[in-house]
């Protein structure tokens, strides 16, 4: 989860983060005994809870997940995405897979390496993003705006970059844009069937 001071932007209401967060509760609600972990990042990724069953513990997390939560810096997808490979790695997921929420600011430039790295590991990366395609100004921790040069700084949802690490690796782009999104149907149209994927290639 990108916990990013552009996440804060108000395009999506009361903000990108807080949107999020309810949407990845449906998500967290559908699990069906299946193990999920949280990253929160913004210049580098901070394990905030391991793959666990336990999701009271996942949501008590997931609630307190905020800009001060993770690095300040900027904002680097890539370390993300390889921060929860190694997770998956080191906690032996049998049908793993990501699910990177975002508005895909990406100032490293990164990430699509990282999705090679998940590609040739077997794990498939869905992306999720929120904001708008025009853009929306990004509250500084003063109460205004941030400004470069006198002007405000826009952030933009990057759909097109989020299309490209989802398909690099067989995965979906969620274009949740300003919208409500049911990431509950994301779990029972896609993650929950990658073990039946499997199943099928193995027969």
């Amino acid at each position: 989860l990108d916990v990013s001071r552009s996440m804060l932007a108000t395009d999506v209401a009361p903000n990108r983060l807080e949107r999020a967060k309810t949407d990845l509760i449906d998500l967290v609600a559908a699990l069906e005994g299946d193990r999920a972990g949280l990253l929160l990042f913004r210049h580098k990724a901070v394990e905030v809870c391991p793959l666990t069953t336990d999701t009271g513990f996942l949501l008590q997390m997931l609630d307190a997940a905020a800009p001060d939560a993770a690095p300040p810096g900027e904002t680097d997808l890539g370390d993300a995405i390889h921060k929860a490979l190694d997770a998956l790695e080191r906690q032996a997921s049998a049908h793993p897979a990501i699910v990177l929420v975002t508005d895909g600011e990406d100032l490293a430039a990164q990430a699509e390496t990282a999705a090679n790295r998940a590609r040739a590991l077997g794990v498939t990366l869905f992306t999720v993003g929120y904001g708008s395609p025009s853009g929306a100004g990004i509250p500084d921790p003063n109460g205004g705006e941030i400004r470069y040069h006198g002007q405000p700084v826009l952030s933009k949802l990057d759909a097109a970059a989020l299309s490209r690490l989802a398909a690099e690796t067989g995965g979906v782009f969620i274009p949740v844009g300003t919208a409500r999104a049911d990431l509950g149907d994301l779990y029972r149209r896609h993650l929950s069937r990658l073990a039946a994927r499997v199943y099928e290639t193995s027969l």
